[in-house]
């Protein structure tokens, strides 16, 4: 997170961008928000996840993680679902059935 933080504020000095903090409430709430909850607790909860089901079973879960993504926007922002969206859920399903299936076949 340092080196993107420093790329990004490298870019910005040469882009002529000036840095601004939005001293809102729900700004930094949201920060926080992301900084514990988003990574501090997941990275933690992943890998606890690693330590009980291994880190290649981990690994497939994480490709996942846009499913829900997707989820919870359809949910509370108004996603809009299209056949790309569609046939990308469904391959990455049956990619993961395909590896795990196949991984608990040569055990």
């Amino acid at each position: 997170m340092v080196y993107g933080a420093a790329i990004m504020g490298i870019l910005a000095v040469v882009s002529g961008r000036r840095f601004s903090f939005d001293m809102s409430f729900p700004y930094i709430g949201s920060l926080i928000y992301l900084s514990v909850i988003g990574t501090i607790i997941a990275f933690g909860c992943y890998l606890k996840l690693i330590g009980k089901i291994g880190a290649d079973r981990a690994a497939y879960a994480s490709m996942l993680f846009p499913v829900v993504a997707l989820g919870i926007s359809t949910v509370y922002e108004g996603y809009q679902w299209s056949a790309h969206n569609l046939t990308g859920i469904v391959l990455v399903l049956i990619g993961n059935g395909l590896v795990i299936n196949k991984r608990a076949l040569l055990n």
